[in-house]
Order: structure tokens, then sequence, then C-alpha cells
């Protein structure tokens, strides 16, 4: 076995000293290991000891690499991809707010493309002073890929920009180095006017909930994630609040473990990726990502594996589907179409780790992305170019050694009830409201239907 340590992702070469990001890193997988040996135990995580840790976290099926480096004959493979248009768009539409158009008849291209705070519980942002802040962002591009249009002169759409940086990362390095920063700012942007203070939240950002309890969002002083500069006029990284790679480790994480149903005796079998998540709460099950990223970590513990997340730790851009795009003339697009700008291994599936791509015509060519046509029908949204987009991230695994084939099981901690006549899902602890319906009977001790559906939970669900 050698020693790990955390890469940034995408191989990028930012931090001016890499064991910064290491610790940071280092820090969300020992989280991920106490998380797991409290839920094995039942207890809160400030209640695990040490003992403790060392005695269970060799059962575990995910494992901080830190601590117990990979086996020499691990094997890194990539997650299948998910689709970055999101998924829980989708599930709300047609949108009522955003009436038919041409190449947007349910309105998902504008919803999906619409700022907003909805990543957030129902609130205000305030400041330390208690002063309203208006910080709306990509509320629902939430498939850890966000996008942003630039239009000509004329108004066509001449280039978009996908990105699948967590703004994490960004928080990272403002922390070590504000200039690196700022730098990346300038560069995405192209307004070299944005000083350092523009990207800090000098006095905090905290969540005003409607019971008048605060949420601290960000500390006073640090990088504010939901900057103006981030949204006009550029991306630089994602902006929804669930698309971090805290989120990414988390998610993997905590179905590291086998899940019992309600009777104790049935495992969930991880063949309803919707279900297990739901048995999980440990993300949307409304989302693509999700879903799929928690049945493929828990497929590695149901097949005998332990495993890890590969290092460089990260989401990327997996590819595009280009088969479905093509000229008004019916031509291919070729490659000097796509520009890898961060990153690395485009074209190759099982090791493309790309942060930022944008698309636009070619040097020298006078079309627009307006002149594209998307599965037969002309790009109006940039929308419907992201829908050609895959994400995926990457897992180290190896058999395990220890006569135990699967680890430890434990309940489920909750279900998921689905809105009356939709696909939308609530995850839920306790009983469904007037007009949901249970999702997946079973996995908790039968929860009755009810109407204390709480408005939060309701939103939780269509995050």
């Amino acid at each position: 076995m050698v020693k790990w340590n955390f890469d940034a992702p995408g191989g990028v070469r930012d931090f001016r000293d890499p064991t910064n990001w290491h610790a940071a890193m280092a820090a969300e997988a020992s989280g991920i290991v106490l998380d797991l040996v409290a839920t094995v135990l039942g207890k809160d995580p400030a209640d695990v000891t040490e003992a403790e840790i060392s005695a269970n976290a060799p059962n575990l099926g995910y494992i901080d690499p830190v601590a117990t480096p990979p086996e020499t004959d691990g094997e890194t493979v990539a997650v299948s991809p998910w689709g970055a248009f999101p998924r829980a768009v989708r599930r709300r539409g047609p949108w009522t707010e955003f009436p038919p158009v041409d190449g947007d008849r349910e309105g998902i291209h504008r919803a999906a493309e619409d700022l907003g705070e909805e990543d957030h519980p129902e609130g205000v942002f305030v400041d330390g002073e208690d002063k309203v802040l208006h910080l709306p962002v990509r509320h629902r591009q939430d498939e850890y890929l966000e996008w942003v249009a630039r239009r000509s002169k004329e108004g066509k759409i001449n280039k978009v920009a996908f990105v699948a940086e967590g703004y994490d990362y960004y928080a990272t390095l403002f922390k070590y180095d504000e200039g690196r920063a700022l730098d990346l700012y300038r560069d995405f942007t192209g307004d070299n006017s944005i000083r350092v203070d523009d990207l800090r939240a000098r006095k905090g950002i905290y969540r005003r909930l409607p019971d008048g309890s605060r949420q601290t969002v960000v500390d006073p002083g640090d990088f504010n994630p939901r900057n103006r500069f981030n949204i006009e006029p550029g991306i630089v990284h994602l902006s929804h609040r669930a698309n971090s790679l805290g989120a990414e480790v988390n998610l993997a994480g905590v179905s590291a473990i086998l899940r019992l149903k309600a009777d104790g005796t049935t495992l969930v079998d991880g063949r309803n990726s919707e279900e297990l998540l739901c048995c999980c709460l440990g993300g949307n099950p409304n989302r693509n990502s999700d879903p799929l990223i928690s049945d493929q970590a828990y497929a590695q513990v149901m097949g005998g594996f332990r495993y890890t997340l590969a290092n460089p730790v990260g989401l990327y851009i997996a590819g595009v589907d280009d088969q479905r795009v093509q000229t008004k003339n019916g031509d291919a697009l070729t490659p000097d179409w796509w520009t890898v700008v961060r990153g690395e291994g485009f074209g190759d599936p099982k090791s493309c780790r790309v942060l930022r791509l944008e698309l636009a015509p070619p040097k020298g060519s006078n079309l627009t992305l307006e002149d594209l046509e998307v599965d037969g029908e002309p790009v109006r949204f940039a929308g419907q170019l992201a829908d050609l987009l895959q994400v995926h991230l990457f897992v180290t695994r190896w058999k395990r050694n220890d006569g135990d084939n699967h680890g430890p099981s434990v309940p489920c901690l909750g279900t998921c009830c689905r809105k009356t006549g939709t696909q939308q899902l609530v995850p839920t602890r306790r009983k469904c409201g007037a007009g949901y319906d249970l999702a997946f009977p079973g996995l908790i001790g039968s929860p009755r239907v009810g109407t204390n559906l709480t408005a939060a939970l309701a939103m939780k669900a269509l995050r």
C-alpha cells in the first residue's frame, strides 16, 4: 500500500501549496467515516470515540484513503454517467409561469436557466446586520453541471460554457490564495475590474427562515459562492447549493452500508435507485445524479468490494452525445467546435476529467449555435445543448479480504411520498400528507396517510 494524497480535480495546479487541498479533502473523508460509524452504532457523531472508529471503520464499504490507503490491486472505474439536464425540472413540467414558445413548449429550458433561491429553504438571505441580500443563482441546474449562454448583438447564442467545478473548491482556494481565485474569476468572466473584496462575504451570509431562526451560509470574511460575477458576466464554478464536492463525497459515503427494510430481514437490493436513496435519505431522488451515485456506490458493497472516491476526487464532464446534434445542413460537428478549458481526457469516457467545456463555432465560421439542431429541433435555448452532456465520477475499488463479504447492515432511515399524478418524490421520515401517495411501502414502519407533510419536505423534494 502507498501513502494517499488528494490532488486537485482534473489535474489543475491552482494551489501554491497542494497540501492545503489535500487537508480539506482529508477532512471530508474522515468525516464520512465518522458519520458511517455513528450510523452503525446508532449514536450521535459527536458521541463516537476514536476507539469506536478504529474498531468499526475496517468493516465499512467506504474507506478513508488517508487512514487506510487502498490495496495495490485496486482498480479505478468510472461510475455510469448521468444526464446533465436537471431531471427535477422535467418532472415539474409543464411550467405554467413559462408559456409555450417554439423550442420550449413545456417551459423546461427557461425554468432550468431561471435565476433564484430555490436551492435554499424558504426564507431570505441576510448579512450579519440582518440586512436582506438578493443572491440569485442557477437554482435549478442541480446535476453537478451548470451552464451559461453568451449571445451576439443580434441576440443569437454564439457560445455556451459548461462547468462541473464545485464552489467549495473555490472557497478553499480563496482561503489560501485570494489572488489565484481572483485571477480565475477575471480569466473566465473577462472582467478585469473584479477585486478580491467582490468575492468576499464581508459581513457573512445567513438564511433567515420563516420562524425567525437563522442558518449560517457563509461566515464573515469568507468566499461568497453566490457572488454576482459568477452569474453575470460569466460562469466560473457551480452555484446551486447541492452542487459541491462535499455533497458528492457524502452521497458516495452514505450509500456504503447495506440497508434493511422495516421487517428487519429484507435487504434493500438497490435495483430501484430511487427507493435506495429514499431509504438512505442521502440526497434528492428527483435528480439524475443522486440516485445513480447512491446506487452505484451501494452496488460496490453488494458486490463484495470496498471503495473510495478515486484521486483526484471531482465531478467531471464525461462526454457529449454528438450523434444528436448537427448543423441545419445535416453536418456533424467537428472537434474544433468544442474547447476544453480546464481538465483532461475529453473524448475518452473511461478517463475523461473535464471541468470546463465551451461550445462555439470554429474560428472563421459564419454560423451561430442557433444554426444547430438537437434531435431535429432548432437550437433556441442553451439547455438543449446541455442535454447533450453527461457527468460522472470515479471510484477506486478492491475486493474485501476480511471474510465479511458485505459489512454491517442498518435499517432504512426514511422513505418517499409521491405527489399524486406526478413523478415528484418527497423524502420523509414520517407520514405522507394529503395529495401524496407512499412511493415505497415497507422501507420504514408503515407511514400513515395524514395532513402534516411539511412545506420544508416538499421543497426539499423539488431540489
